[in-house]
């Protein structure tokens, strides 16, 4: 059965932590028995065709299938996919997503036969791309404008969505899916009609067995004034809302995205990662202040591998989130955990009450970093030593099972008295399936020589942090040079 709210509010924290599925949390407030409702959770697949017509192999047509074949094993219920299906904004590209739904989930039917819900919204790749950017691949494609149109969603949205998908094309749809209340929004529908259906559809209350939590779900996050909205929704029929939505390729390795858009009130907003290659700085966002020097080495880390997802379980007064890598496999962690029915001023996606359950990341029993001054340049092998760079090697720090960790800092100490160098950088694969990390989680940090503190001396340390911050213990070594 599950816990109570009374003994979540008595326990006082807000997200599980956990090896594979334990949970970081009081003892006792943990989901038990079998959750109520589970669906996966996908985002900004992006499949495209090349200039030849055919689908891009260094996108995402497998790690789709790998993710819904994921989400078949976990037999869910429902399949949310938050938009930017098609990456040029053509029909071929959002039809192999119908494809290979349909070789996953034949007559959309999960691996006990039971039906599995699609809940699909497009996002602006689906509905704009052909006309900028990278629309001009389409117009290389077909240069006839007519054969163009043929070949373009947004020409008719309506008729492509429904001989693709079988179902009517509605700009805001209302499913309901083992009781529980599911809004889309399809990218391009003003807020303003947006809030007028989900205000007349929005379930009355407890009367009607209203089942906590209302889902919402869109490509880009809702505008403040939907999120006032959403708010007087729930205060009037007593619930929680949850908003997954997607757009922004955030990962979800990064514990900050779970409290960018939250306000204390009765309404969660979820980003949800991409299963597209992540790209750049984009989904590392708000990395600021996790470490005393910016963080480095974000291609090192192995983050343009990482292709994401969740699967949600919701329980009767919680709900978890299992965040999930699918090209190589693997969970990224902690599972998220969210109490519903939180109380006003107590938001469970605060920094605060993540930081109370995130945990330390400690480095292993007899873990040693390996330094060296090194050539730069090996290839011509200059002795100048102006192109010498101290390398620190640091060894993944997995020691605490219910931490994972997301950056190391590392300090250089010289003479006495001179100013102490401190450096940052991403830990190696910290986006990607645990035991999964590149070179084992080996994370490399290179320093050039010129930048190092005077001293015959060196002494060299690294801690390992996660994404808010909190600190394991260093581990230190000397080198002489």
């Amino acid at each position: 059965m599950n816990i109570s709210r009374r003994g979540f509010l008595s326990g006082a924290a807000a997200f599980g932590l956990g090896g594979w599925r334990l949970f970081a949390a009081p003892p006792g407030w943990k989901p038990c028995g079998t959750p109520n409702l589970v669906f996966g959770v996908l985002s900004d697949t992006h499949i495209r065709t090349n200039h030849y017509g055919k689908r891009d192999k260094n996108y995402t047509d497998r790690h789709f299938i790998s993710a819904l074949n994921c989400f078949r094993e976990r037999n869910v219920d429902a399949v949310v996919h938050c938009g930017d299906m098609a990456h040029c904004g053509q029909v071929e590209e959002m039809q192999f997503h119908a494809d290979a739904w349909r070789q996953v989930f034949p007559d959309d039917r999960g691996r006990g036969g039971h039906k599995v819900a699609r809940l699909f919204v497009a996002g602006n790749h689906d509905m704009e791309a052909s006309e900028y950017g990278i629309g001009d691949l389409v117009k290389r494609l077909y240069p006839d404008v007519e054969e163009r149109k043929r070949h373009v969603l947004a020409t008719d949205i309506a008729g492509n969505w429904e001989r693709i998908w079988g179902e009517k094309y509605e700009g805001i749809w209302h499913k309901t899916v083992k009781g529980y209340h599911f809004f889309g929004r399809h990218w391009g529908v003003p807020d303003g009609e947006y809030g007028s259906v989900v205000s007349r559809q929005w379930p009355a209350g407890s009367d009607e067995g209203l089942r906590n939590p209302v889902f919402l779900m869109s490509h880009c996050h809702p505008f403040p004034a939907l999120r006032r909205l959403f708010r007087s929704r729930c205060e009037k029929t007593n619930c929680n809302a949850v908003n997954f939505f997607g757009h922004w390729h955030h990962s979800s390795a990064n514990w900050n995205v779970a409290t960018m858009f939250n306000d204390n009130g009765p309404v969660a907003y979820v980003s949800c990662p991409s299963c597209f290659s992540s790209r750049g700085d984009n989904n590392m966002w708000r990395d600021g202040g996790i470490a005393k020097a910016p963080l480095e080495g974000k291609d090192r880390s192995g983050i343009r591998q990482a292709r994401e997802g969740y699967v949600v379980r919701v329980y009767d007064d919680m709900l978890t989130i299992e965040r999930l890598e699918f090209s190589k496999g693997g969970s990224l962690g902690a599972d998220w955990v969210m109490p519903l029915n939180w109380e006003m001023g107590k938001h469970p996606f605060s920094k605060d009450e993540l930081k109370k359950v995130i945990g330390e990341p400690q480095f292993r029993e007899g873990a040693k970093l390996e330094v060296s001054l090194d050539r730069i340049d090996k290839i011509n092998k200059i002795e100048n030593p102006a192109t010498q760079q101290l390398r620190v090697r640091i060894p993944l720090a997995d020691g605490n099972p219910d931490s994972r960790v997301y950056a190391y800092e590392v300090v250089v100490v010289g003479d006495e008295g001179a100013p102490k160098l401190r450096k940052a950088v991403y830990a190696a694969g910290f986006c990607m399936g645990i035991g999964h990390e590149p070179n084992g989680g080996m994370t490399t940090l290179d320093i050039p020589k010129s930048e190092l503190p005077p001293g015959k001396t060196l002494t060299i340390a690294a801690r390992p942090l996660t994404s808010l911050g909190t600190a394991g213990k260093p581990i230190a070594t000397r080198l002489s040079i």
